[in-house]
């Protein structure tokens, strides 16, 4: 009996034990699953647009390492960037894309006109090829010895986005496939913890983005 009841001790011990270590890094796993998120928008001067503006973001980010997995999401206006005037701020967390220490981002701010036009077929054409764009950089990099994460890799890789990006931007927000303003495009240095403030110019209009992770 007396062994029985120590046998049967150490296994429910063993058990809340192992139960313990498994909440532990169930949280710590949860806690690491960081984000991008835009805290605030300030605008000092909305654009030349007729009306107030309506804002939304294209965010490209491109991880340097693994199979350089990589992705486009489009975010705004919705009901919080919808009804910008010269000196409003608009405080919403809206997250842009999930966070990775080794990530590049580049964020494209855009004013709407009369709809999004960066959705459906352009949005599909904008991940195609930005990820041709950036996975041929990122194999060339390999190919010549060199290290994708690297700031000064990261920093080039950044700069074939922008110009793929523009390049898309002319295509499909001008007639006959769209009229919205292209506010400027910027690639978003951020680290875990770290908030950075950016400005976005265009079209007579400018901005101020609050960017946190």
């Amino acid at each position: 009996m007396w062994v029985g009841s120590i046998k049967s001790m150490f296994i429910k011990r063993s058990v809340s034990l192992a139960l313990a270590t498994l909440a532990l890094t169930g949280g710590m796993a949860t806690a690491s699953r960081a984000e991008v998120i835009v805290d605030k928008v300030h605008c000092f001067e909305e654009t030349d647009e007729w009306g107030s503006d309506a804002l939304y973001t294209v965010t490209f980010r491109g991880n340097t390492s693994g199979d350089f997995n990589n992705n486009v999401g489009v975010k705004g206006p919705g009901s919080y960037w919808n009804d910008f005037d010269s000196g409003e701020s608009v405080d919403t967390d809206v997250v842009q894309s999930s966070s990775n220490p080794s990530a590049v981002y580049v964020v494209m701010v855009v004013e709407k006109d009369n709809y999004i036009d960066i959705a459906a077929e352009a949005l599909d054409a904008f991940k195609a090829q930005l990820n041709l764009v950036w996975k041929a950089q990122m194999f060339s990099v390999l190919a010549a010895g060199g290290n994708p994460a690297s700031e000064a890799e990261r920093a080039a890789a950044a700069g074939k986005i922008k110009t793929a990006m523009n390049g898309l931007a002319s295509i499909y927000m001008n007639f006959p496939k769209g009229n919205d303003e292209n506010l400027g495009i910027v690639r978003i240095k951020i680290a875990p913890g770290q908030i950075v403030y950016q400005d976005y110019w265009g079209d007579g209009g400018h901005y101020r983005f609050k960017f946190k992770n």
